[in-house]
């Protein structure tokens, strides 16, 4: 495969048709049964989970999630193409994150938080620094606009084959350190001021 240069772009009403596109035709080459996710995850409690199980419903929750600028993220582009997808916010605006640190008891610091929720590297550009380029882009970006650090939940278990949250290397290979350690997950944190 040519290596084509990787451009990193801020997700944007614009490009919700590149987006869909990416979800539904290259995203989930290789693990079909999560296709109805598109990246809802951190959007719904975890009590309604369960209930948003429609891909049609979840798409559109999805579209107009975007056009509000409610999911926000980059894509990763080679040339035209998108390649890669990482899901991030601000930590308040995860609505996953706080219902579930509330049941747990978990008390995150009151900081400026900027949050990676996910990535998505489609199958054939894995291995080859597209997750690194979204994570470098994400950390620029919220320090620029004033955060006090970058906050992300690797699973514990790193033998689980679809490490969507980032695999705990990634983070240690650029400056993040554990926080926390919520058994199944672990808080990693990167200060940026």
């Amino acid at each position: 495969m040519e290596e084509q240069e990787i451009v990193v772009r801020p997700l944007s009403p614009e490009l919700c048709g590149d987006w869909l596109r990416y979800f539904e035709t290259m995203a989930f080459q290789d693990h079909g049964d999560w296709s109805f996710c598109y990246c809802l995850e951190g959007h719904l409690s975890p009590k309604t989970q369960e209930e948003w199980i429609n891909p049609a419903e979840r798409r559109e929750m999805a579209i107009e999630l975007i056009h509000a600028g409610k999911m926000q993220g980059y894509l990763a582009y080679a040339g035209s193409t998108v390649v890669g997808w990482c899901n991030t916010n601000d930590r308040e605006n995860y609505r996953y994150l706080t219902d579930m640190f509330q049941q747990i008891g978990y008390q995150p610091d009151g900081t400026k938080v900027k949050v990676i929720f996910c990535f998505l590297i489609a199958p054939d550009y894995r291995g080859r620094g597209v997750a690194q380029r979204l994570l470098n882009r994400v950390c620029e970006d919220a320090l620029r606009d004033g955060y006090s650090s970058v906050e992300v939940y690797p699973f514990a278990d790193e033998a689980f084959e679809f490490q969507y949250h980032g695999p705990v290397r990634l983070y240690e290979k650029s400056g993040f350190a554990q926080a926390a350690d919520l058994n199944y997950v672990k808080v990693m944190r990167k200060r940026l001021i």
